[in-house]
């Protein structure tokens, strides 16, 4: 029987994420909660934002999949910000301690973090908004990320990234937590982006009284896919935390009256997704 809420978890999802065969000129997606996502290329598999902790006290809507101690199959983790649920410590260590191999990429003011869990120096990658990152047969482009602002540090760094990822199949998006930010659509749609990984969850006055930062709502995520080219919306960031989720319904409803025949795509839990051009 599968936890609450998940499509598919714990041996069973992490089997599938092993196992698959990826057909040529094809990605596969999982989907696991939050902003996180996981794409398998070739043999390689990539995680963004898995978020396998719990927070105290626990509000998650549904548990997370299985222990970060049991994804030994990830070759690269990134991380967008330094919030729990985008970059936890109980999260990396258990998969820094599951496999030597994998790698952490995360924005260059997060970097301290990553190393205060005691992963060592050299499986840690500090990203930078503009410089590409070589990765095997993929090659990562961080971007901005505005967190209802664009942070920066005393460097000059972006706290907030997201990241283009340029597969030889495809190339997929992950915003990060983000609102619209100036020359987002020039900057991104540049790159043709295939897939599109937005939050939905937006901002309201009561989110705001209580310091919760917001995000795309639905009617945004749908026009800056639009603007930027992107072939498909996945949404993302709407279902973990009962106080900041958003009906995904939402989406559907806007997409259907506003970008009629444009492609989206709300994923389970867990669910796997393939991709082709």
């Amino acid at each position: 029987m599968e936890e609450r809420g998940w499509y598919k978890s714990g041996e069973a999802l992490q089997d599938e994420m092993r196992k698959t065969r990826v057909p040529q000129d094809m990605l596969a997606l999982w989907y696991l909660g939050q902003a996180g996502i996981t794409v398998k290329y070739g043999e390689h598999v990539l995680a963004v934002d898995p978020y396998l902790g719990r927070p105290e006290p626990d509000t998650r809507s549904f548990p997370p999949p299985f222990a970060p101690e049991e994804a030994d199959f990830l070759d690269v983790v990134l991380c967008t910000h330094n919030h729990s649920d985008h970059l936890d410590p109980y999260t990396l260590r258990g998969i820094a301690q599951s496999s030597e191999k994998t790698v952490f990429v995360v924005p260059r003011p997060c970097v301290q973090a990553v190393l205060d869990c005691g992963i060592e120096k050299e499986r840690v990658i500090g990203a930078a908004a503009g410089e590409e990152i070589w990765l095997g047969e993929v090659t990562i482009c961080p971007v901005p990320a505005a967190h209802e602002d664009l942070f920066r540090d005393e460097n000059g760094d972006y706290e907030n990234l997201g990241y283009v990822m340029k597969f030889p199949e495809a190339v997929v998006y992950h915003s990060g937590d983000t609102i619209e930010w100036e020359a987002m659509t020039e900057e991104l749609r540049p790159f043709g982006i295939d897939v599109a990984c937005l939050p939905i969850n937006g901002s309201d006055w009561k989110r705001k009284r209580a310091d919760i930062i917001g995000n795309l709502n639905a009617r945004e995520a749908a026009d800056v896919a639009n603007e930027i080219g992107a072939d498909l919306l996945i949404p993302m960031h709407f279902d973990l935390f009962p106080h900041n989720g958003e009906n995904p319904a939402h989406l559907a409803d806007y997409m259907f009256t506003e970008h009629f025949g444009h492609k989206y795509h709300v994923m389970a839990p867990g669910e796997r997704f393939f991709y082709c051009r």
